[in-house]
């Protein structure tokens, strides 16, 4: 799929890369992949090391995450447990097969099946993904109507605010610069008024 070679590109300079997963497949509801067990992955001669397993299904829950996620929103494992079943062996491709068990806005619970090359479930396991929503400027957490709301009080404000410091101002050009400013804000707040409907005060 064009999705998982984009991917592993991607991945290819970084840990996962470094083990050599390649996904297979990747999807929001599904993603597969495989890992050629190397002997520097082994634990003893000949066994795969339980932490590349969970290494490996850790890797498929996060991309799995990411196809669910929008608006540039990140993701981070929070929880992980791992049943081992039987043994991968060296010279061998294992496979990952990752499906959601619940996807929320907060979090996301992932269940990746890692089989061996006869298909032998060798590993279940078990991960929470908390989403992590990226910062939202305030145009996108505001309606229209409310920036514009905000905008002509905060006019409204700084008029007040120029005509406070034009009567304690003590140069005469200073003075008149000061108010002229608060005309100008008085201008925009009586502006942004009538387009939300109000009458200008």
């Amino acid at each position: 799929m064009a999705d998982a070679v984009k991917l592993n590109e991607v991945l290819r300079g970084l840990f996962p890369g470094t083990l050599g997963i390649e996904l297979v497949e990747v999807g929001p509801e599904r993603v597969r992949a495989k890992l050629r067990v190397d002997e520097r992955l082994c634990t003893v001669p000949g066994v795969l090391h339980g932490g590349a397993i969970m290494a490996f299904a850790d890797t498929l829950g996060a991309v799995a995450t990411a196809q669910n996620l929008s608006n540039g929103d990140g993701t981070t494992t929070i929880e992980s447990k791992t049943n081992f079943l039987a043994a991968g062996r060296a010279g061998t491709t294992i496979e990952g097969d990752c499906t959601p068990l619940h996807r929320g806005r907060r979090t996301m619970v992932w269940q990746t099946r890692v089989t061996g090359a006869d298909g032998k479930l060798l590993a279940l396991v078990t991960q929470t993904q908390a989403v992590l929503e990226r910062a939202r400027p305030p145009a996108e957490l505001m309606s229209e109507r409310e920036q514009e709301e905000l905008l002509a009080t905060l006019e409204r404000a700084g008029g007040a605010l120029y005509r406070n410091l034009a009567t304690i101002a003590t140069d005469a050009k200073a003075k008149d610069e000061l108010l002229a400013a608060a005309e100008r804000e008085d201008a925009n707040a009586a502006a942004l008024e009538r387009l939300l409907g109000r009458k200008p005060r």
